[in-house]
């Protein structure tokens, strides 16, 4: 009887834990975005203060690939799975150290393939990163891979 009016009084508990389980996915995507967040903006504060003393082109290019090196590494740690945000935050790293046609340059794939190589990721998440990332381009793949087999 008791369960009975219940279920009038709280009507969700007929679907059972539907609610409930799309509530803790909600939850954990919502502190993973948090989290991601909040590391980006952190690691964004250093990106700045370090770019402020840059003096030469060389210097920026290393620093660059120093940041696409961290970036991927705090990306990945923070569970970050589109490659669409990954890749516009490479972009926004590359303007804000005046870098350009980055995306040409194998030592920025071999920078994120070191990132790759400081986290715990397996070698099938590895593949299926390199691959999303690279859009399919081999020579992009390749370079992440002896970025990640330096990193190792």
């Amino acid at each position: 009887m008791m369960t009975h009016s219940v279920r009038r009084a709280f009507p969700w508990n007929r679907f059972g834990r539907i609610p409930f389980a799309a509530t803790v996915v909600f939850a954990c995507a919502a502190s993973l975005a948090c989290s991601f967040s909040y590391s980006s903006e952190s690691f964004s504060d250093s990106s700045k203060s370090s770019s402020s003393s840059s003096d030469s082109s060389g210097s920026d290019n290393a620093r660059f690939r120093d940041d696409v090196t961290q970036y991927t590494e705090a990306y990945v740690e923070a569970g970050g799975r589109q490659e669409e945000s990954f890749l516009a935050g490479l972009g926004d790293l590359a303007r804000k150290r005046g870098i350009s046609d980055w995306e040409s340059e194998p030592s920025t794939w071999e920078a994120i393939g070191r990132g790759l190589g400081r986290t715990d990721v397996t070698d099938a998440q590895r593949t299926a990163y390199e691959a999303a990332w690279a859009g399919g381009d081999q020579e992009k793949q390749n370079a992440m891979a002896r970025g990640f087999a330096k990193a190792r």
